[in-house]
Parts: structure tokens; C-alpha cells; sequence
């Protein structure tokens, strides 16, 4: 039998384990192209495909007072078509976990594979800036407000189709520290005078561009350049087709362990861009980490 004082990490095998608190890990706010773009349903009995007719513009000419006008114009047109897709998550959640895990922990189950759809869903519109017409800035150039607003005059003056507004504009996060830069740059030359440099300069920035509401997505990837993509658009520009969404399937599964429930998220959806290659333009710009 040993001597001596005892302490707590003498006799740690006699501890519970108490779990104080739970915590999901970190989502980046992901329900940002979603709110951003046109929504359409695709109701049931309709098909499987949304279908969305453009009549083309006709051309109206010049005539004299003794002219017979005999030129009638065809009317014709176009049709954009989008098929939602299935995306879909599954859990599984054995009976032992529900009877020994830790409530606390057992809580943060639950938004989960939420979290996880809408992650994929605002991953997929994003998605959607690699296929613009036009790529703005370039690789390795740093992103300034005059691309952003070069891309809102070509939308608005697109003499084929003009966009209407609202306007967006979405960036990593270092497309949009590269603005506040370019806004800020006085500062340390000059006292800083009351406007929008002090309110950048204590608040970050916040706010439009132009006419284009600024939204900042974490979840751009940015690439081993390093360049980032983001775009600016018209509301108009991205359909989201909404299919059936969302809904869950369940299933018991006595045969595993302890048995448990199976149970599967699904959405289903697809992004289309309407007049292509006039109301959206992308912003491949760099992407280098900040460092001063």
C-alpha cells in the first residue's frame, strides 16, 4: 500500500466524464445564393423538366405616307429549360448512442444534415460564376470597385437584352477585403475625415457598390494561384428551379447492433442562368491571404 498525499490525477479512473457543453462545428451563413437568385417551382404533374418561354423582339420600320406596309414580322422565340437534380444525405443514429450519449451532445445532431443540403445548395449556385460569358479582372489581378461597376454598366446597357435591377455582388472574402483596402488606402497619410472612409475604416465594409449589394461567401473556393471567383448579377440573371424539397425518409434497422433508425435528407433543385452571357458577369481576382 503506497504512502503518501492524494490528488485528483491519483484516483482520475474513479471520474465521470461530464460533457459541460456541445457545440456543432462552424457554418459558414450558406443560404446566400439561394436568397439571391430568381426562384421558380416545378409544381407536380408538370414534368420533369421547368420550361420558361422568351418571345423574341420584333423590328419596326420606316414608312412613307404612299407606302403599302405588307412586311408582317414573325413572331418567334426561345425556351430555357432546367431539370432539378436529386441531392441527398444519409444518417444513421443507433439506439445505444440515443440511451448513453451525453444530452448535450446528442443535441447538435439535429441540424446537421440541414446544414449539410444547404452548404451543397449554395455551393452549387456558386458554381453557376464559372460558366459566365465574360470574366471580369483575371488571375492575379487585385479586384477594385471599377470592375465591379464595369460589370453592372454591361449588364444595364447590353443592347441586346438590358438587365434591370436588383444587383448583387458576391465575393470570397478577400475580394471584398481588397475593396476596403482600395476605400482606406489614405489612411496614415491624412486624418481620417468623416464619410465613408471612417465608416469602412471602423465598421468594415458594408453595403453596395454602385448599384450591386455586397454579399461575402466563405464558401468560394479559392484556388492554388491564388485566385478566387465571384460575379456580379442581376436577380434576373440565375433561375434556382425548385423541385420537391425538401423531405426525409426513414427506415428501421433492427439487424444493426442495438438497432436504429436510417434516415435520408433530400432536396431537390437545379441553377439556370437566363439570358446568357448579359446579366452576369464573373470576378476572377486574386486571392492572396492578407497580411497587412
Amino acid at each position: 500500500m503506497p504512502s503518501g498525499d492524494t490528488f485528483v490525477t491519483d484516483v482520475s479512473e474513479g471520474l465521470d466524464t461530464i460533457i459541460a457543453a456541445a457545440r456543432s462545428v462552424r457554418e459558414y451563413p450558406n443560404n446566400i445564393m439561394p436568397r439571391l437568385v430568381d426562384t421558380q417551382s416545378l409544381p407536380e404533374g408538370t414534368g420533369t423538366a421547368w420550361r420558361e418561354f422568351a418571345a423574341d423582339q420584333l423590328t419596326a420600320s420606316n414608312y412613307g405616307e404612299a407606302d403599302t406596309i405588307d412586311n408582317p414580322q414573325q413572331i418567334d422565340g426561345s425556351v430555357l429549360t432546367g431539370t432539378p437534380q436529386l441531392v441527398a444525405i444519409q444518417t444513421f443514429i443507433g439506439d445505444r448512442v440515443r440511451m448513453r450519449l451525453n444530452r448535450k451532445a446528442f443535441g447538435t445532431f439535429g441540424q446537421l444534415a440541414q446544414n449539410a443540403i444547404q452548404r451543397r445548395k449554395d455551393i452549387d449556385g456558386l458554381a453557376v460564376f464559372a460558366g459566365a460569358g465574360t470574366t471580369l479582372a483575371g488571375t492575379g489581378v487585385t479586384l477594385t470597385s471599377g470592375h465591379v461597376m464595369a460589370g453592372i454598366e454591361r449588364i444595364e446597357d447590353n443592347s441586346v437584352e438590358p438587365g434591370a435591377p436588383p444587383y448583387y455582388v458576391v465575393l470570397h472574402g478577400r475580394g471584398s477585403y481588397d475593396l476596403m483596402s482600395e476605400i482606406i488606402a489614405g489612411v496614415g497619410t491624412y486624418p481620417i475625415p468623416a464619410g465613408m472612409t471612417e465608416s469602412v475604416f471602423r465598421q468594415g465594409f458594408k453595403g453596395s457598390i454602385d448599384t450591386a449589394e455586397l454579399y461575402v461567401d466563405g464558401l468560394i473556393t479559392v484556388d492554388a494561384t491564388p485566385d478566387a471567383r465571384g460575379a456580379v448579377f442581376s436577380r434576373m440573371a440565375i433561375v434556382l428551379v425548385q423541385g420537391k424539397s425538401p423531405w426525409t425518409e426513414t427506415r428501421r434497422e433492427p439487424q444493426k447492433g442495438y438497432g436504429g433508425d436510417s434516415v435520408w435528407l433530400k432536396d431537390e433543385y437545379v441553377y439556370v442562368e437566363r439570358s446568357a452571357g448579359r446579366w452576369l458577369y464573373g470576378l476572377l481576382h486574386d486571392a492572396t491571404a492578407p497580411t497587412s
